[in-house]
């Protein structure tokens, strides 16, 4: 896959982050994970949702904005926040029902939205191994809804992933989420892509709109998929992003450039 594939204006990661940031309500309490998740919620506190309040798993609580952090609790983004607590607290707070969107990454993402984040294949000796859950799995256990964002290849989209660190909705059958403890209404609402954007119909994850603005098309995005995916009825093409949104991304969300083509750069002298 071509990573930096685009129309000349915009990449495919832009409009990932862009279709992301346009998911978000204007009054939306937003637990946010490291990277494309941290890009669409300030672009979107920049944009439409200024009231928006952002919630990072270490316990850092923003209703304003903050320069755009390498890790998830650094000084910036600590500096002049509402409130500095701790894991304990936000996870608390988002089992009492306070936090009303989830917002994360994932390694894999399956057809019932449960997210890999551990390792692929045999636990105890894979072929490749993440760093594991993080927040992620009280993210999508609690929040009233959650979106995941990941680059998509079949290897990352199989029909089950071979380990589910974050619970979406199991094996599809009614009731799953709420018989294994998390409060009913909860789930995953969204997948977001370089290719597509999905959303869920009865637990399963259907393709709701498709990045034809980069060149992308269905049959791509099912070429890219690990079983026979559904379509939603109303499927369309992908929001492309504004002039402004991309102005704004660039000079106000991340001017140092520290996510570039939807990946983290490594900081000066650390390049090898």
């Amino acid at each position: 896959m071509n990573e930096d594939n685009g129309n000349g204006k915009y990449s495919a990661a832009d409009q990932m982050v862009v279709a992301g940031a346009h998911q978000i309500r204007p009054d939306d309490v937003i637990y946010v994970g490291l990277g494309l998740p941290f890009l669409s919620a300030l672009l979107a506190k920049y944009t439409h949702a200024p009231n928006s309040t952002i919630v990072i798993e270490n316990g850092i609580l923003r209703t304003t904005g903050f320069d755009m952090p390498r890790a998830t609790d650094t000084l910036g983004s600590q500096f002049m926040s509402d409130q500095l607590s701790g894991l304990f607290y936000i996870n608390t707070l988002g089992q009492s029902g306070y936090i009303t969107t989830g917002f994360i990454g994932a390694g894999q993402v399956d057809r019932y939205g449960n997210a890999n984040d551990t390792c692929v294949g045999d636990y105890y000796n894979p072929t490749h191994r993440w760093s594991g859950s993080g927040g992620g799995n009280d993210v999508i256990s609690f929040c009233q809804r959650t979106i995941t964002v990941l680059r998509q290849s079949k290897r990352r989209f199989p029909e089950k992933v071979d380990f589910n660190t974050c619970p979406g909705y199991l094996d599809g059958k009614p009731g799953q989420r709420e018989k294994a403890g998390m409060p009913a209404g909860t789930g995953p609402s969204m997948v977001i892509t370089d290719l597509a954007c999905y959303t869920f119909e009865n637990g399963e994850m259907v393709v709701k709109s498709v990045h034809s603005g980069v060149g992308v098309t269905l049959e791509k995005v099912k070429a890219e998929v690990g079983w026979d995916i559904k379509l939603a009825k109303d499927l369309k093409d992908t929001a492309p992003p504004t002039d402004e949104e991309i102005k704004i991304l660039r000079e106000r969300v991340d001017p140092k450039q520290i996510w570039v083509g939807g990946k983290r750069q490594p900081s000066k002298g650390q390049e090898d």
